[in-house]
C-alpha cells in the first residue's frame, strides 16, 4: 500500500516473488507484467471523511484481479464541490480501462464526472449515495448546533454506531474514528456546506454497467434516494446489503465479494 504526491493511494495485492522451479527461471519483472496486463483498476471516491482509510478492510477483500487505487481529498484544506470534483478528476486513469466506484460524500462527485465520461470508463460502483443530500439530519442539526460539536458527537461511539455503522465491528468503529479524527474540523465542516449546496447532476451520456449498493439500514441516506439516479442512469441495477450507512466498512467482505463479482462480469474473469 503506497500513496503518491497526487492524493491516490494505490492498494493491489503482493506481486509473487521470483521463483525457480524445474530448471526454469520466472523473472520478478516477467511476473509483474503477467499480473499487471490481467488486472482491472478499481479507482474509489471515498466519503465525507475523504481519507480512503474505511476502505482498508474492503481492500483485503478484493479479488487479486484487482488493482485498487483510492483517492483521497485534503484533510487540512477545505474546498468547494468542483475543487473535489478536480482532484478526482485528476486520478482517473489515462491508459488503461477502469471502473469508478463512487461512496456517499463522493456520489456526487462521481456523477459530475459522468458528465463527460472517459472512454476507457468500463462500468460504475456507486454505494449509499444519492443526487441531492436526501436526508436533512445532519444539514438541519448544523444549523443549531456547532459544527464542531455535532462533529466531535459523530466521532463518539454512539452516534458512530446509530448513524454510520449499526452492529459492526469495534474494529470498523475505531477506524472511522480514526479517519475523522485525522480531518481538521473546519474541513468537515467545509463538507457538511457542500452537500447543503449540491448542483443538481449533470446529464450523461455513459450507458456502460452501473451497480448501486444500497445499505438496509442506512439511517442517513433514505431508500428513495436510488429514484433520480436510476432516472439519470436507467441501467443502474440496484442490490441491496444488510448493513449500515457506510456498508462497506460494516460489511467488508461481503461487499467485496459483490464488487468483484461486478467487475469480473465486465471482463469476462470469474475466479
Amino acid at each position: 500500500m503506497i500513496a503518491n504526491q497526487a492524493g491516490t493511494l494505490y492498494v493491489s495485492a503482493p506481486i509473487p516473488k521470483r521463483v525457480i522451479y524445474h530448471g526454469k527461471k520466472t523473472t520478478f519483472l516477467a511476473r509483474q507484467s503477467q499480473r499487471s496486463s490481467a488486472m482491472t483498476t478499481l479507482l474509489l471516491l471515498p466519503g465525507l471523511d475523504g481519507t480512503g482509510m474505511v476502505f482498508e478492510p474492503l481492500l483485503t477483500h478484493l479479488s487479486e484481479t484487482i488493482d485498487a487505487q483510492v483517492v483521497r481529498y485534503p484533510v487540512d484544506r477545505p474546498m468547494s464541490f468542483q475543487e473535489h470534483v478536480a482532484i478526482a478528476r485528476k486520478q482517473l486513469p489515462k491508459d488503461k480501462p477502469f471502473v469508478l466506484l463512487a461512496e456517499s460524500f463522493s456520489g456526487p462527485i462521481g456523477l459530475q464526472l459522468l458528465a463527460e465520461p472517459p472512454s476507457n470508463l468500463m462500468g460504475v460502483i456507486l454505494v449509499a449515495t444519492f443526487t441531492r443530500y436526501p436526508s436533512p439530519f445532519l444539514l438541519d442539526a448544523s444549523s443549531y448546533l456547532p459544527q464542531e460539536l455535532l462533529l466531535k458527537l459523530f466521532s463518539t461511539s454512539l452516534f458512530s454506531r446509530f448513524f454510520c455503522l449499526g452492529g459492526a465491528s469495534s474494529h470498523a468503529v475505531k477506524l472511522f474514528q480514526k479517519a475523522l479524527a485525522t480531518v481538521k474540523v473546519k474541513v468537515l465542516s467545509q463538507r457538511l456546506k457542500v452537500l447543503a449546496e449540491l448542483p443538481p447532476p449533470p446529464d450523461t451520456s455513459f450507458t456502460g454497467p452501473c451497480l448501486y449498493l444500497q445499505a438496509s439500514n442506512d439511517r442517513l441516506v433514505s431508500s428513495r434516494a436510488v429514484g433520480p439516479l436510476q432516472k439519470l442512469l436507467p441501467q443502474l441495477q440496484v442490490e441491496q446489503l444488510h448493513g449500515p450507512h457506510i456498508i462497506l466498512l460494516a460489511q467488508p467482505e461481503r461487499g467485496a465479494q459483490r464488487i468483484s463479482d461486478f467487475i469480473a462480469s465486465l471482463t469476462g474473469s470469474h475466479e
